[in-house]
């Protein structure tokens, strides 16, 4: 009977198309299940490493969605059609054209957020990373890895800006092991590499191979741009317009509905929700089960009032009760508010300070980042973070040898920091300590027995350290590694030649007179090792003795660009610049040369050999005086002393006369009394020629001494 009943109140078709509109929905769901498999499987998927782009999923979701939508308003608009009172129809219209402008609100507001035009570049920033930082020790090489998109497909790297601030760097960008563009800088350069400019390709694994192909000291910065999947902004944005479009139709269509059964459902409860029952239960189901039994005759008496045999009463109306006035409530008393606590400014700790010197290191204020990580090592001594930062500061402000020190209390707290070790070994390599170098490199392969950079920094070391066969073997090692670098197979090549048997050949050439067969192995020995201290510097006698100063001068300078404190590099360029009348240059030569080692006597007396020559008799007899007191018994200091105390003596009137004669200073003066010119007969006598043969007289200051010293001895006559 209750199939019978249901089909008489017309709730059967409700149940039917509920039933219909369930396994509609299931096949559905079933469906955007095998729609989103096939999709992750086409764009490369994979649980290891963890791939499960996110894009499809959501491109399914939305269009599978919007046939649902489709689909749910179909049944709903029969669940309308087929409700068998006013009532039913006006709840179901009022619920569904909520649902609908809530919906269609939503999906459009969303579409239009991801249609503006700064929502893509604002997306893509929260994913791009910071810039980072980098430095490369002389022809070393460093690999920054990455992997292109993210694990959920959402962002992916566009491109990648290298900037060079100082240095020279061999760029190159590199897919799978695979490259795919290479680009030289040089400082002040930048250059943007194409990654993956518009959509993402695949899941796969990228880096920037860095080498600094220069003997110097490299520092770039990087920044890897990102970008979100396009497709979250055209048709994420496009489906879900259509999604809250078709909403609002809906709401249409529903309006008249509504607006018609109104005034038939008016005793219909206006808080009824969607999810309650929408039938009329005032009529009830008889149960044809249930026997109600013979009923009750009804009493007739009970209806009829007149023949009641009670007399009425009179009821006795009570007296009006008595209003008493309500006492007034007590006054409020309010309380007074507690005054608002002080801000309690939490206390600085050593990660607190390490996290503002990394922004300001990220600005580029270098000092106060370091006086910041100082702050936050006086707070914890061992707070690794701020030690590595200092460190860091320190090179960057080119206090290299200062930086080594945090480096080692690193490795104190934790010996197999591999960052550290190498770190230290540039550093070391930087300072020329090849032994420790040589240590440090030594602890950092039995880390990483393997690794490329760390042979070579090995070869170097022992390079340098005169133990060639040992460097040969560790560049060969670390060729075997890395097959593919130009730069190993040089250092192989260089290693491999006799550089302490060319040296004694060229000096043995440069000491018997064959000045182009010393030069020409000279240069065989700098075309392997271009900044060998003593190659340049037998390059530059041979080039003196041969009477080319400036080509000595130029080589060693470059003995000064490699060791600035080279003491017989400073010698040699002084006694050059001597010779050359260069007094000022040979002087600041002798100057610093005497600052740097004090107890050398030679540079004592050259600079005295200077001073004579500028007329400083003063200053030349002290810096004899010092050469003297480090040599006493050295003859030829004492004669000089001897003759500049005599010349001091001995002419004390011509040297005056020199000095105040206009364009004739002292060390003018000098030069004419040691050309022989020591009384005013002799420079009366002298012709212009002869003048003019002292460095430094012109022909007008010629002219202007025959004339002074012509007209004052016509005056003593």
């Amino acid at each position: 009977m209750s199939g019978y009943y249901d089909r008489l109140q017309g709730t059967d078709r409700l149940l039917r198309i509920r039933r219909l509109r369930k396994a509609l929905f299931a096949g559905i769901v079933a469906l955007s299940v095998l729609l989103v498999v096939v999709r992750m499987g086409s764009q490369g998927a994979s649980i290891k490493p963890l791939f499960l782009p996110v894009n499809g999923i959501i491109e399914i979701a939305l269009i599978m969605g919007f046939v649902t939508a489709i689909v749910g308003l179909f049944l709903r608009n029969l669940e309308i059609r087929h409700a068998q009172r006013d009532g039913q129809r006006y709840l179901m219209a009022k619920s569904s054209m909520a649902r609908a402008i809530r919906t269609a609100g939503f999906a459009i507001g969303l579409a239009v957020v991801l249609l503006l035009a700064v929502t893509p570049s604002l997306t893509a920033s929260l994913f791009s990373d910071a810039p980072q930082n980098l430095h490369l020790g002389p022809r070393n090489q460093e690999a920054v890895a990455f992997t292109s998109p993210d694990p959920l497909g959402v962002s992916f790297v566009t491109h990648a800006t290298v900037i060079v601030t100082q240095g020279q760097a061999l760029v190159t960008l590199l897919r799978n092991n695979v490259s795919l563009a290479k680009v030289n800088l040089s400082a002040p350069g930048r250059d943007t590499l194409d990654v993956e400019p518009t959509m993402w390709e695949g899941f796969a694994s990228w880096s920037l191979m860095v080498q600094n192909t220069l003997g110097n000291d490299t520092y770039l910065t990087f920044v890897l741009e990102k970008g979100v999947v396009p497709t979250l902004f055209s048709t994420v944005p496009f489906l879900l317009f259509l999604y809250g479009g078709t909403q609002v139709a809906w709401w249409i269509v529903l309006r008249p509905i509504r607006d018609r059964t109104k005034a038939g459902s008016l005793s219909v409860a206006t808080d009824v929700d969607e999810s309650e029952r929408v039938y009329d239960d005032t009529v009830q189901s008889p149960n044809p089960d249930t026997n109600p039994g013979p009923q009750p005759a009804a009493d007739p008496e009970i209806f009829n009032i007149a023949a009641a045999s009670t007399p009425a009463v009179e009821v006795e109306v009570p007296p009006p009760p008595v209003r008493t006035r309500v006492p007034p409530p007590p006054p409020r008393v309010e309380t007074p508010k507690p005054a608002p606590r002080p801000v309690v400014r939490q206390p600085e700790t050593a990660a607190s300070l390490a996290a503002k010197a990394g922004a300001l290191v990220t600005t580029g204020t270098f000092d106060a980042a370091l006086a910041v990580y100082e702050e936050a090592l006086r707070l914890d001594p061992g707070h690794a973070v701020s030690l590595d930062g200092r460190a860091s500061c320190l090179v960057r402000l080119n206090r290299k040898g200062e930086a080594i020190e945090p480096y080692k209390r690193i490795l104190t707290k934790d010996p197999k920091n591999p960052a550290a070790l190498r770190a230290l070994v540039r550093l070391y390599s930087d300072e020329r300590r090849w032994r420790e170098c040589l240590e440090a490199v030594g602890e950092l392969l039995r880390l990483r027995p393997n690794e490329s950079s760390a042979l070579e920094m090995k070869g170097d070391a022992l390079t340098n350290l005169g133990r060639r066969p040992e460097a040969l073997a560790a560049y060969e090692a670390a060729a075997a590694i890395d097959p593919k670098d130009d730069n190993l197979r040089q250092k192989i090549e260089e290693v491999r030649v006799d550089v302490p048997g060319l040296l004694s050949r060229a000096l043995i050439a440069s000491a018997s007179g064959n000045y182009p067969q010393a030069l020409n192995l000279f240069d065989d020995i700098l075309e392997v090792e271009p900044s060998n201290v003593n190659a340049l510097i037998g390059k530059a006698v041979a080039y003196r003795r041969s009477g080319k100063p400036q080509e000595a001068v130029n080589c060693l300078d470059l003995v000064l660009g490699v060791q600035p404190n080279n003491a017989s590099a400073l010698l040699n360029r002084g006694n050059i610049l001597l010779a050359e009348g260069d007094l000022e240059n040979a002087l600041d030569a002798f100057d610093h040369l005497t600052q740097l080692y004090p107890n050398d006597e030679e540079a004592w007396a050259a600079q005295g050999d200077v001073l004579v020559k500028m007329g400083r008799d003063d200053d030349a007899l002290r810096a004899y005086t010092e050469a003297l007191q480090r040599s006493p018994g050295d003859e030829g200091i004492q004669r000089r002393i001897l003759e500049l105390e005599a010349a001091k003596t001995a002419q004390p009137d011509i040297f005056e006369d020199l000095v105040g004669i206009k364009g004739i200073g002292k060390t003018r003066a000098k030069a004419l009394i040691d050309a022989g010119f020591q009384t005013a007969e002799d420079f009366a006598k002298a012709s212009l020629k002869d003048l003019m043969v002292v460095k430094g007289i012109t022909r007008k200051i010629a002219e202007d001494l025959t004339e002074h010293f012509r007209a004052s001895l016509a005056e003593a006559r």
